[in-house]
């Protein structure tokens, strides 16, 4: 439901008040002109009648759009339209920066694909570390980690556990580094939640719904994958059950998808298409998983620089530190770019970044 009221505080005062009596939230917008209030929730409670009889009220109108919470475009009756900001979204580094989300400020999230170590994490925060003081990113640069990892084989290395999440603690500690990681169950939500900066949902549960309610109840940021094979319209349908609990703080991520022509020279099918395309439709800021999408590290910075060209808000790429011997990783070993060859990517990004900002 929209709320469009002349601009003054008394007025939006009540009607914001009305809106929490009903149990759902109001989100203000100051326009030029008017104010609006953007209503999220059961809004069956709110009778629009009512509503028009506040004083200031302009217009009531109720929003007909899919995913009513996350949708760019609120359109209604009459021909009313009203197009929301883009999401920015915020997390703060125990390193005094705080990365920032949004359109105008890419973001680097790179790390191993599953913990192992503390020694094989710590060389690669250390190195992501340095690589962000010497380009000047520190600010755009978030680890990332698996300490429980869901794998299609159940004798497969499935990660440490709560083990994992307290190296990447630590590693937080000493580097400022904020971290993402993934949670696999509603029962682990408000756990890792008291640890972790960003929680991410693979692609094996974009549609566990009680899992994406309960991630919502938290309010951290998210990092959610599309599934396998999903439609577009059902994962932003699915990111919806997160946002309708109050986390609007939602990052999707697009990780290929399957199709009937892949083959042995990639994992799947990355969907670039989908990135303007979800800055079109959402609020929400879109990332791309190079690595899981190709599934082969010479394939991954092709993914990446693509990426870029399509506009996405950031990437999450998996890196191995130089020395490691790629065959004694226990996860996901082909796809691991080195962090030399990752450096080359992050140059290339800064020099898009100031080729495009030269041109404009």
């Amino acid at each position: 439901m929209i709320i469009e009221l002349e601009k003054n505080d008394k007025f939006l005062a009540d009607v914001e008040e009305a809106v929490r009596k009903a149990g759902c939230t109001p989100e203000v917008i100051h326009g030029a002109m008017f104010n609006v209030v953007a209503v999220e929730g059961h809004t069956a409670n709110l009778s629009e009648d009512h509503l028009k009889a506040f004083p200031g009220v302009v217009k009531v109108w109720r929003v007909s759009s899919r995913y009513k919470t996350i949708n760019r475009i609120a359109k209604g009756p009459d021909n009313s339209v009203l197009e929301k900001p883009r999401r920015v979204i915020k997390i703060k580094g125990t390193d005094g920066h705080t990365r920032r989300i949004s359109d105008d400020n890419y973001i680097f999230i790179a790390g191993p694909c599953a913990v192992e170590s503390k020694e094989q994490v710590t060389k690669i925060a250390d190195r992501l570390k340095r690589l962000g003081d010497k380009y000047g990113i520190t600010d755009r640069i978030i680890l990332r980690g698996g300490a429980f990892k869901p794998r299609t084989r159940p004798t497969d290395f499935r990660g440490l556990g709560m083990k994992g999440v307290e190296i990447l603690d630590k590693i937080r500690d000493k580097t400022g580094m904020p971290y993402v990681t993934e949670v696999m169950s509603v029962d682990m939500v408000k756990e890792l939640s008291e640890h972790a900066d960003m929680l991410q949902l693979g692609t094996r549960n974009y549609q566990n719904f009680n899992l994406l309610e309960e991630v919502g109840k938290q309010k951290k940021p998210v990092l959610y994958k599309r599934g396998i094979a999903a439609p577009l319209e059902e994962w932003l349908d699915a990111a919806e059950y997160i946002a309708n609990q109050g986390n609007k703080n939602i990052i999707l991520c697009e990780r290929g998808v399957k199709s009937t022509t892949h083959g042995d020279y990639n994992r799947s099918h990355i969907d670039l298409d989908v990135i303007p395309t979800i800055k079109e439709r959402t609020i929400l800021p879109v990332f791309i998983d190079p690595s899981h999408s190709s599934g082969i590290d010479k394939l991954v910075p092709f993914q990446f620089r693509a990426a870029t060209a399509y506009g996405a808000n950031g990437t999450i790429t998996e890196v191995m530190h130089d020395t490691q011997d790629r065959k004694l990783l226990k996860c996901d070993a082909a796809q691991a770019l080195t962090l030399s060859d990752y450096e080359k990517l992050i140059q290339f990004q800064l020099t898009y970044e100031k080729a495009f900002s030269e041109a404009a």
